[in-house]
């Protein structure tokens, strides 16, 4: 049985690169290579990827730059790019 996430965030470390809208009670950072490595450990094959509304208003700049990382599961087999998503 193929597992999806309906809903994952994954963000950077508030920088003055991409400063965070308001700091919520969340880890520093959840890079998309962790959320990837976090879904491998529990067995999620794939996620819908949504962009932190609360950190990054209407900015998707990162779920756009995540998207397009070449990134591959931990097995070392690739994996489709996650879907960038805007929050509105």
């Amino acid at each position: 049985m193929t597992v999806i996430d309906s809903q994952i965030h994954a963000y950077e470390a508030n920088t003055p690169k991409r400063p965070w809208h308001t700091v919520p009670n969340w880890p520093p950072h959840v890079t998309g290579d962790e959320m990837v490595a976090a879904m491998d450990k529990v067995g999620v094959d794939g996620a819908i990827f949504i962009s932190a509304f609360s950190m990054y208003r209407y900015d998707a700049s990162y779920a756009v730059e995540v998207q397009r990382w070449p990134m591959s599961w931990p097995t070392g087999r690739r994996r489709r790019a996650p879907s960038a998503s805007a929050s509105c």
